[in-house]
């Protein structure tokens, strides 16, 4: 009996022929479980695509590649979903169906581990990404490692879903905390509307800024913005690159390298900045240490007086601008529904005094970021207290309110 149902069934030739046959089947399933987008689906201006989770696409029908269709929807906006997720399409919307609502009235809100967020339903997942259809129909992708963790949430019972998160972890006031700008986004802040800072992610580890002067032209020729402040802002372009690691959910860790020409000083070569950054805790509540190196070149040539009658040449003096050395604290908590704390102070560990904008010795800020889903305004002050004989407007601490104003660029 053995012998006689391996002749009918385990010979090779009747395993390639099974084996051919249960391919057949699958491509014939597979592809009877796939929408096929018919011609008159393409010439029609407006048509309604009915998803399998409950939500309905509105727009024009482009075409289908292979198992992806192309959606072009009211003001150009383009959709691209699966076509094994689509249930019918009409010329009309389906009375039972609720657009972009699931029919089950709950959605789920992914929350990822740079503290944003994206609310839709769970469609599909594999080795290296996540697939989720957003509330309004559109197709999002991300890797499984950025993911933190995802949240059901019903549309009958639920409260709205806190859409006025901190959007800029990686800038506190002064300083930075070591959450890198999130890839693909421009990022843009102004402070006092004199210093503009860009910043772009380039990947989940690595994102490159740029920072110059509004061009007001008595900012342009003094050495600093206010009487001081050169220890917060200063007059000078400057680019910059930084490369960050996540070693936990909560611990983080940045290395930032720019460079500038301080100006005024013609002696010399440019400054480079490094800064070692570790942050502890999530993008919305975190205390960020760091140890900042300033190493330069540029010398300061001093004019000793002469008599102007004398027809000797005046005498010089270069003096070489020291290396400095910084310790940094800084805080991020979240206090409410729109309002973030923010603290960020400074230490100077070494000289003093070799420029105006050098008296101080310890450097402390506080402000409130004011949260909205695609910009923030930073309402605070900021002091330094100076050591020694050394003063700034004849005080030994001064203080200044600051402003600024902090913008995401691009599609949310």
């Amino acid at each position: 009996m053995k012998k006689l149902l391996y002749d009918l069934f385990l010979t090779p030739s009747t395993m390639k022929t099974v084996l051919f046959c249960l391919l057949m089947l699958s491509v014939y399933v597979g592809a009877a479980q796939s929408f096929t987008i018919t011609p008159q689906d393409t010439q029609r201006r407006e048509s309604f695509l009915l998803m399998r989770d409950g939500t309905v696409l509105k727009g024009r029908i482009l075409r289908q590649d292979s198992s992806i269709i192309s959606v072009r929807r009211r003001g150009g906006d383009m959709s691209f979903v699966e076509a094994d997720q689509v249930v019918s399409v009409s010329d009309k919307q389906p009375e039972e169906m609720r657009s972009a609502e699931p029919a089950n009235g709950s959605y789920q809100v992914f929350v990822f581990r740079d503290g944003t967020q994206v609310e839709g339903t769970f469609v599909k997942r594999d080795s290296t990404m996540i697939t989720v259809r957003k509330r309004n129909g559109k197709l999002t992708y991300f890797e499984p490692e950025l993911l933190l963790k995802a949240d059901s949430v019903s549309t009958l019972t639920a409260v709205p879903v806190n859409k006025y998160r901190n959007r800029f972890p990686t800038w506190m006031l002064t300083g930075q905390t070591a959450y890198n700008p999130e890839k693909g986004r421009f990022y843009y802040r102004n402070t006092w509307l004199l210093l503009n800072e860009f910043t772009y992610g380039i990947t989940k580890f690595w994102s490159v800024g740029a920072n110059f002067v509004s061009p007001i032209p008595y900012l342009l020729v003094g050495p600093q913005y206010v009487t001081g402040g050169a220890v917060y802002v200063q007059n000078n372009t400057s680019i910059n690159t930084r490369l960050n690691a996540t070693l936990d959910q909560n611990v983080h860790l940045a290395v930032i390298a720019s460079y500038r020409q301080p100006y005024g000083f013609s002696q010399g070569r440019g400054e480079g900045t490094f800064r070692g950054l570790l942050t502890l805790g999530s993008s919305q509540n975190n205390v960020t240490l760091g140890y900042t190196f300033v190493g330069t070149r540029a010398q300061i040539q001093y004019t000793y007086y002469y008599d102007p009658y004398s027809s000797a040449a005046p005498s010089y003096n270069t003096y070489s601008i020291p290396n400095q050395e910084f310790l940094t604290i800084g805080m991020v908590q979240k206090l409410s529904r729109g309002l973030t704390l923010l603290s960020d102070n400074q230490i100077r560990l070494g000289s003093i005094g070799f420029r105006p904008d050098s008296y101080w010795r310890t450097a402390l800020s506080a402000a409130l970021r004011i949260d909205r889903p695609r910009h923030a305004f930073d309402l605070g002050l900021l002091g330094y207290v100076n050591i020694g004989e050394y003063r700034v407007n004849g005080k030994h601490v001064n203080i200044m309110p600051y402003v600024a104003y902090n913008l995401l660029i691009g599609k949310p």
